[in-house]
């Protein structure tokens, strides 16, 4: 080490000593250090408070002895300054005392020669600066630890804390003092406890664990966790645990699986849907042009109206399915809330019963919302439903409005809505209240916990408010009563026109009509309607043959009429096709599933099943439409 320009300070009270010292690193340094002496312990602090001394030349033999407290006193004052201490007797018992209170080293006055002078100077600052560095690289880890988002912890072998991070209370509630000496496993989660104990016995680090962990409040905290074992490690001498609370991660993941789960559940719904419109399509269609012609004092007419009467309800069922798998046809205009809820109230309380309170709380003032009236008021009807079930011996349903802002961090809680201003409608019961697995499937079709339920009101309800731009929850604990909120973005208060219904003076017609249908039931049973009103129809079951149909046929084709969903080409794509060569061709699209066409291509809509009387007015409306 270069010796160049160090500082050195000399705490002697001995002029002769101060004298001969003086020269002795003159001699020594040839130059290269500087020496300032001073007499007095007191100066000695004074001036190493002033800064910029790098070794302390301090005799132990100072009057009154003022050596050995001058020693303590420096080295607290400033313990990384290198100090070695000057003697006048080789004493081994003196000198391990010596360097227990501070000292770097010492030397023997009398024996002192430049060589050892040199070495000791060097070895004092090399030592000093190595502390220094020591400690800066301490303060460092331990500056990254106090101020880590994770927790990190040492336990003994027996699971007792010897140290916590600080993190620990913000994330846990804990202040260090309570964690240190307590055991870390009386804080997990009973069910967890075994898989924790043996990754600890492990702790290698090799791998993560989830476990759940008790905050100071009594609820659960999710951490993932790392150990390894450095019971070898001096100044360690334990298992060293770093964790990280991942309950909001694990929550998010939840409802994102969930909402998954409800989206694949949907998917089936909407197919199994369609397959059932297509079959009661035919089974209502043929029923209801049966009942058209015969004698009302038919013996055979009261059976026939109850399969009509089935097939309706079936269709209802269906229309539910689709709503969960927002698959149907709304009618959305602009709903006051308040009032909608208002209106519903003598309804409400006849479908609570008398032993069920009805208590609101709606906020004046709220903004509209976009929804299909009938759908909302099915929504809220659905949930009292629930609620009377759920306090089979009286309680309190209470409904309440508000207005509620989303952020962009707050509404990426379920990541299904996006952030704006919202109306909130919620609706807390006094009942029996649901664990986490029921809660967990609640919205999911043909899931009840009722005897005779058929787990399609809450499902329907959820595809009600997802198609309306909304989101719906439900919040719940066993014995506590449940909270299904309903969110609903709002939209300017605008008047909506009053349209006026205009129906045709005669539901037949003339008209060439083109029909394309895969399943053979539904085109058969379409085409008789279609000829019982008079139409001229050219029939195909396949957007191909459509194509060809219309290739051959030269007087115009005023009507096409074809499903959506087919295999192959779909409706829309033989609506493209044919229109680019009929572009006065009217379109209309039936479906089972009930979405309605996209933009980019001209069509009304029908929702299967239909009677005659419905189809017959949507074709007079489609063909007299401009």
């Amino acid at each position: 080490m270069n010796l160049e320009g160090i500082q050195i300070l000399l705490v002697e009270d001995d002029p002769g000593e101060s004298q001969r010292f003086t020269q002795l690193i003159r001699d020594t340094g040839g130059g290269r250090l500087r020496l300032e002496q001073v007499t007095h312990p007191e100066s000695a602090v004074e001036r190493l408070t002033q800064g910029g001394i790098d070794v302390v030349l301090l005799d132990l033999a100072l009057a009154d002895g003022q050596g050995w407290p001058a020693l303590a006193r420096l080295h607290s004052h400033a313990p990384n300054v290198p100090i070695v201490v000057l003697t006048s007797a080789v004493e081994e018992a003196l000198a391990a005392k010596a360097l227990r209170s501070g000292a770097q080293d010492y030397l023997v006055k009398g024996r002192v020669e430049g060589d050892l002078l040199d070495r000791s100077l060097r070895y004092a600052t090399e030592r000093g600066r190595a502390v220094e560095a020591l400690d800066r690289r301490e303060e460092h880890y331990r500056a990254l630890i106090e101020n880590s988002l994770d927790l990190v912890s040492i336990l003994n072998q027996d699971g007792t804390i010897r140290y916590a991070s600080p993190s620990h209370e913000r994330i846990l509630g804990y202040p260090m003092e309570e964690l240190v000496g307590s055991n870390a496993f009386a804080l997990v989660h009973a069910d967890d406890l075994a898989q924790v104990q043996a990754a600890f016995e492990r702790a290698d680090g090799a791998a993560s664990l989830e476990c759940r962990v008790r905050h100071r409040d009594g609820t659960w905290r999710v951490l993932e966790s790392f150990g390894r074992n450095l019971e070898h490690v001096p100044g360690v001498n334990g298992v060293v645990v770093n964790s990280r609370d991942i309950t909001d991660r694990k929550r998010l993941e939840e409802q994102l699986h969930h909402s998954q789960r409800l989206e694949a559940v949907g998917r089936l719904a909407g197919g199994v849907a369609h397959d059932f419109n297509n079959l009661l399509m035919v089974i209502s269609g043929y029923s209801q042009m049966l009942l058209d012609g015969m004698h009302p004092g038919d013996p055979a007419r009261a059976d026939l109206e109850q399969v009509a009467k089935a097939a309706n309800r079936a269709t209802d069922l269906t229309h539910q399915l689709l709503t969960f798998s927002r698959r149907h046809v709304a009618h959305p205009a602009l709903i006051d809330l308040n009032a909608r809820v208002a209106d519903m109230d003598r309804m409400l309380r006849r479908v609570l019963g008398e032993d069920v309170e009805l208590v609101t709380a709606l906020t004046p003032g709220l903004r509209s919302v976009r929804a299909d009236p009938g759908q909302i008021e099915r929504v809220i009807l659905n949930i009292a439903v629930n609620a009377r079930e759920a306090m089979p011996r009286g309680g309190t349903l209470k409904i309440e409005t508000a207005a509620m802002q989303l952020g962009e961090d707050s509404a990426s809680y379920n990541g299904r809505i996006k952030s704006g201003e919202y109306v909130l409608l919620s609706m807390a019961d006094t009942g029996i209240g649901m664990d986490e697995r029921v809660l967990s499937h609640v919205f999911e079709p043909f899931f009840t916990t009722k005897e005779h339920g058929t787990g399609l009101g809450l499902s329907t309800s959820y595809g009600i408010v997802r198609q309306s731009g909304g989101d719906i929850w439900a919040t719940s604990k066993t014995g506590c009563g449940t909270t299904f909120h309903v969110c609903l973005p709002a939209v300017e208060r605008t008047p909506d026109g009053e349209q006026s219904a205009t129906h045709p003076e005669s539901l037949s017609g003339t008209e060439t009509i083109l029909l394309v249908e895969d399943d053979d039931g539904v085109r058969h049973v379409v085409e008789t309607m279609l000829k019982r009103n008079g139409y001229q129809v050219l029939s195909s079951s396949s957007a191909s043959e459509a194509m060809a149909v219309a290739e051959r046929h030269v007087s115009p084709i005023d009507l096409l009429i074809t499903d959506v969903v087919m295999p192959g080409e779909s409706g829309r794509k033989v609506a493209q096709g044919i229109l680019a060569r009929r572009p006065k061709m009217k379109v209309l699209f039936i479906s089972g599933y009930g979405e309605s066409t996209e933009s980019g291509t001209d069509g009304a809509f029908l929702q299967k099943p239909f009677t005659s009387d419905e189809l017959a007015l949507k074709i007079r409306e489609v063909l007299r439409a401009g």
